[in-house]
């Protein structure tokens, strides 16, 4: 499987006055309309999150998927 283009955003919380709010904002983001291999994607997905999040496991992942007919 190929996945033609793809848009990975990474959200944390914000902070005001000292304290955590509960609006979050994009932090990082990595998109791209270069083909990728479905095999290379998830590994790509690994690294991303341990280097955006580090050893720490306090992020959900939300994975969307579309499939349109070749050339539309």
């Amino acid at each position: 499987m190929h996945i033609d283009t793809y848009k990975i955003f990474s959200y944390d919380t914000t902070w005001k006055n000292g304290k955590e709010s509960k609006d979050t904002e994009i932090k990082q983001m990595l998109t791209s309309k270069k083909c990728i291999r479905g095999k290379e994607f998830i590994k790509m997905l690994e690294e991303l999150d341990e280097t955006w999040h580090g050893d720490y496991g306090g992020f959900d992942c939300e994975i969307e998927v579309t499939f349109k007919p070749t050339g539309k």
